[in-house]
């Protein structure tokens, strides 16, 4: 009975402490944090931490799309030997040194519905895909045909996100531009649906690389570049 006893109890701790440690505390921290404002003196930098939230609408079209199953929104702590922050990445785009700048914090999520971590990068991180991002004509491209991006990409196409419909008068501002071998029929054109706006105005929010308030970091706050 002993012996039972003390598997059950080992069972439980093997399980409730990493729930406790990793979902609850987090999850009650979360629920606590503010923005905070920076230190023009100390920072270098003016108004609050986290700047902005990111789009919501596109937020939930990104979930729905199933595009966290691929791709992170986390950059691990650099104690860990994995990755960190990098200039190139975000919107420092000179060349990467040998150190990164910093990890993501919790209040990088904060004003998100939902912090979507990831769970396997099988694409490239998006913390701060805002910044590498040139417009949404680019992004439109990338959603409807990623293999007209990159012959070599593993991304599946969301042609549902778009809708293929015949040129009446001039060609939509909005008509996604694709190369020759991906272009539709002649007469036609390709036009994002409006989930398809929302969602690239989703990625182009994400701006995650802001300098922690307090803390020394590389990669300063600045408008992004056009």
């Amino acid at each position: 009975m002993t012996n039972f006893r003390t598997f059950i109890l080992g069972l439980a701790a093997s399980f409730g402490l990493p729930w406790l440690c990793l979902i609850v505390l987090p999850a009650m921290q979360y629920e606590q944090l503010t923005p905070v404002a920076y230190d023009k003196d100390k920072d270098g930098v003016e108004g609050y931490f986290p700047p902005a939230p990111v789009n919501g609408q596109g937020q939930l079209v990104y979930i729905r799309e199933g595009c966290n199953q691929c791709h992170t929104q986390m950059i691990r702590p650099v104690q860990l030997g994995l990755d960190g922050w990098y200039k190139g990445w975000g919107q420092d785009q000179e060349a990467r040194p040998a150190a990164p700048a910093r990890p993501s914090v919790l209040r990088d999520y904060l004003g998100e519905k939902y912090a979507l971590l990831g769970i396997q990068r099988v694409g490239p991180d998006l913390a701060n895909f805002g910044w590498r991002a040139k417009d949404k004509a680019a992004i439109y491209q990338h959603l409807y045909s990623p293999r007209s991006v990159h012959d070599w990409s593993t991304m599946p196409a969301y042609t549902g996100l778009f809708k293929l419909q015949k040129i009446q008068g001039p060609v939509s501002e909005h008509a996604v531009k694709l190369p020759k071998k991906f272009a539709p029929p002649a007469g036609y054109e390709i036009v994002p649906t409006p989930e398809a706006e929302r969602l690239a105005e989703y990625l182009l929010s994400l701006k995650k690389d802001y300098p922690v308030p307090g803390q020394s970091a590389a990669v300063a706050a600045a408008p992004a570049k056009k």
